[in-house]
């Protein structure tokens, strides 16, 4: 009975401890509003508040405040950059908010030509600028920020992306290399690094996909991309080694199944190729790619009412996919069930 009544007891204890953490969290912020109400005009102590919730990303409680403090003191470059940093991550997520990315840039507009050194605001400012495809001035944005501040690697990356867009892929590397050489542990630059390689069909790309893959092995990006660049380069050990490594974090991708399945098909295991694009459909229904090449596997095995099935439903899916509308009447021309 004894050790029941200790068990209760901290328990009890237990509980008391987390409400007291709760009444903790709850009266930070009811005092920052009690602040706030006795100094409803005090921008710094609403900024306070504005902190509070920036830290736990609740953006639209932040941007209340903040629209407070611009109507109280417009010129302020903090709030200015504040608020549209606000105004773009509700855009990221909330597509109803179509206008918010013009708040954004009027706000961030507004920041800096308050405050003109502000790194921070022409960072944001080239952030935006790469959501509306405006490259170059992005890159103006982003070399703003880093004469004012350089050791800012996730700006580098965002300029080396700027370059990728605008197909400048000896500045995009360099800017990539610069991003590694400031955080050497950043994966994206790994992985963008890779990926320009990879365009150039350059070995490189293998090597910067290890390297991600050192940092973060199970990163599904790095996998799929490094098996697809041993896939198109032939080595099919390699790919399917690299895909399945991938099915072990995803075991359902779709794309995955259907790389293997044509990987399968190259070396003209039609059998085991059939298991790999059903694999495919059951992970994504409306995969017609898939029923085309699994009525490829049927037809090459013999199983021509099979293929029939799996063409048709392909087009059922995709009525313009051309290769099955072809390989439907070629079925019906080849065969005497159809003549």
């Amino acid at each position: 009975m004894r050790l029941i009544f200790l068990f209760f007891l901290c328990v009890i204890s237990s509980c008391q401890t987390n409400n007291q953490d709760s009444k903790t969290v709850k009266s930070e912020i009811v005092l920052l509003s009690e602040k706030i109400n006795q100094n409803p005009d005090d921008v710094n102590l609403i900024l306070n508040r504005v902190d509070y919730n920036l830290n736990l990303k609740k953006y639209e409680s932040a941007l209340f405040d903040l629209n407070q403090c611009l109507l109280i003191d417009s010129l302020n470059s903090r709030c200015n950059y504040l608020a549209a940093f606000c105004y773009f991550e509700i855009s990221k997520y909330d597509q109803t908010k179509s206008d918010y990315g013009k708040l954004a840039l009027n706000c961030i507009k507004n920041s800096i030509e308050i405050d003109t050194d502000n790194s921070l605001a022409f960072s944001l400012y080239g952030e935006i600028n790469i959501a509306y495809g405006r490259y170059k001035q992005a890159i103006e944005c982003f070399n703003k920020s880093l004469l004012k501040k350089y050791n800012q690697y996730k700006i580098h990356h965002l300029m080396g992306y700027a370059f990728k867009k605008l197909k400048q892929d000896d500045e995009a590397i360099n800017c990539f290399q610069n991003s590694l050489n400031i955080n050497p542990q950043y994966i994206e630059s790994y992985i963008e690094l890779a990926l320009v390689f990879q365009g150039k069909n350059d070995t490189l790309a293998e090597t910067y996909y290890l390297n991600a893959l050192k940092i973060d092995s199970s990163n599904e990006i790095s996998l799929y991309n490094l098996a697809l660049y041993y896939q198109n380069n032939f080595l099919y050990n390699k790919a399917l080694e690299t895909y399945n490594t991938l099915l072990g974090f995803d075991a359902f991708n779709a794309n995955t199944h259907y790389n293997i399945g044509f990987i399968h098909m190259e070396l003209d295991l039609h059998d085991i190729a059939v298991n790999n694009f059903a694999d495919a459909i059951y992970s994504n229904p409306s995969f017609f790619e898939s029923y085309y090449a699994r009525g490829i596997c049927f037809e090459s095995l013999g199983n021509i009412a099979q293929a029939e099935v799996d063409y048709k439903r392909a087009i059922e899916i995709n009525p313009q996919y051309s290769f099955a509308i072809d390989a439907l009447d070629n079925l019906k021309k080849n065969n005497l069930k159809y003549n």
